[in-house]
């Protein structure tokens, strides 16, 4: 899913996001013209419109040749490579254009994650009301439209730090919605039981864009100047927009106006989900503190190899890539060790046995010591991707489909509202003892809070379960129209 413009693609959410379903992603019983065909979930029996059914009939290769998923993969593949440059772009433009502090540097990946902490929760009540289709288009033009807007003003020479930073915040901004809005937009696509194949496969486009786009982002830096990867991405924004207006399916449901709860109510609803049951608060806690690691690490990597380690930006955007191939492998990995294993076991054993190897990063440098940056990199990339790709799944199954924009809202202010913290922890620690102490804390933190969860009631589990124990209420507005 489309990202925040310097968040790894990969970031772990840990907290209310994974697994087996409440209900399908629509209540076809109150859309005219829904189709017969129904799936049990839960203890429910759910109709699933007829825009998911009919493609799925009579065609071989999976989800991939249904229209509607062919077209929302093929947006956000291109647009996940785009981010990918943009990723390493970014910075490189601070460092190279704008000759940016360090702590500029890690100021601009929470300038990024920003709009989460401010606006994020009443953001979520606004997906829930808005046609989210139309929200991920808008979206997509306004990124389109600011990051064209950074190498003019670098080609002219008005660029400048503030200037990097308003734009990062409003890219933040857009991918905020685009976000929230898509993880409720996706079930109204994809029928209960392909949804753990929808998202490995979205998860392992996202990993072969980050294969790709750093080394790509690094060889732009050095050919063309790192402005111009920032152009690649603008055009990829375009294309998706571009996919998503030739979906075809039947309009979203939503409540009537004089139904909907005030958002104080929605608000307290999305909440509600993370009251019940014995482990969805839990994994929210450790989701934050883990991206506070997570984030703090990576917003210096890049200052890290290139400044302190003097490695060129064509090798640091090489290892970025070569590292990513531990997304690929666990996109591949995650639902056959949930199959094998079992969601809640596998998402366990995964935190924590892959975190310890961030530990990798700071000890990496020139030589053969670069080969600890790409193992360290490879393992938790492959942790955060099948953890990811868990959580995913979790989530659009556990939630119903018309609280799911608030209750991502909660969980993702929580979660990105301890990023701005990260980065700007590792801006304090890298100014205050040097960049190498600042990681080699940040990776410490980020190894040993995975430990956590064995504490917790998911140590004996195998499956996470399908319905909380105590569901919340809802409010009206899950009378659709």
């Amino acid at each position: 899913m489309r990202r925040l413009i310097l968040k790894p693609r990969l970031t772990r959410e840990r907290g209310a996001t994974t697994s087996p379903g409440r209900t399908a992603p629509l209540n076809a019983a109150a859309i005219p013209g829904c189709g017969d065909t129904v799936s049990s979930v839960g203890d429910r029996e759910t109709r699933i419109p007829p825009h998911i059914t009919a493609a799925r009939k009579g065609r071989p290769g999976g989800l991939l040749r249904t229209r509607n998923f062919g077209l929302l993969w093929a947006g956000e593949s291109v647009s996940g490579l785009g981010s990918a440059i943009t990723t390493v772009a970014v910075p490189f433009v601070a460092i190279t254009v704008l000759h940016a502090s360090t702590g500029t540097v890690a100021l601009l990946t929470a300038a990024s994650w920003l709009p989460w902490f401010l606006i994020g929760l009443p953001a979520g009540t606004w997906v829930d009301r808005w046609p989210r289709r139309r929200i991920l288009v808008s979206a997509n033009l306004v990124s389109a439209a600011v990051l064209t807007a950074v190498p003019v003003a670098a080609w002219t020479g008005v660029l400048t730090v503030p200037m990097l930073l308003a734009a990062v915040l409003i890219a933040g901004t857009s991918s905020m919605f685009f976000t929230l809005a898509f993880n409720a937009y996706l079930p109204h696509l994809l029928a209960p039981d392909d949804r753990m194949e929808g998202n490995a496969r979205l998860q392992a486009s996202a990993s072969a864009a980050e294969i790709a786009g750093p080394g790509l982002g690094g060889l732009l830096t050095e050919v063309a100047g790192a402005v111009g990867g920032l152009l690649i991405d603008a055009s990829t924004f375009i294309f998706s927009a571009a996919c998503l207006l030739r979906l075809r399916t039947t309009p979203e449901p939503r409540a009537a106006a004089g139904e909907r709860p005030g958002i104080l109510r929605q608000l307290s609803e999305g909440l509600g989900y993370f009251k019940y049951g014995e482990f969805m608060l839990p994994m929210l806690i450790v989701a934050a503190m883990i991206n506070l690691g997570m984030l703090g690490v990576f917003s210096l990597r890049i200052v890290f190899l290139v400044r302190a380690e003097g490695i060129a930006p064509g090798t640091v955007g090489g290892l970025i890539s070569l590292a990513s191939l531990g997304g690929l492998l666990g996109a591949v990995l995650a639902s056959r060790a949930v199959a094998r294993f079992g969601s809640a076991r596998t998402y366990v054993v995964v935190n924590v046995v892959t975190a310890p190897f961030m530990l990798l990063l700071p000890a990496s440098g020139p030589g053969w010591r670069l080969a600890l940056f790409t193992v360290g990199s490879f393992v938790v990339m492959l942790g955060a991707t099948m953890s990811g790709i868990v959580t995913a799944t979790f989530r659009v199954n556990y939630i119903p489909a018309h609280l799911l924009g608030r209750v991502t809202a909660v969980s993702r202010f929580v979660i990105s509202g301890t990023v701005p913290l990260g980065a700007a922890t590792a801006g304090v620690l890298a100014t205050a003892f040097g960049i190498g102490a600042a990681m080699w804390v940040l990776a410490a933190f980020f190894a040993v809070t995975p430990l956590l969860l064995l504490a917790s009631s998911m140590r004996s589990m195998r499956d996470f379960p399908a319905l909380p124990s105590q569901p919340p209420v809802s409010s009206n507005d899950d009378r659709l129209r």
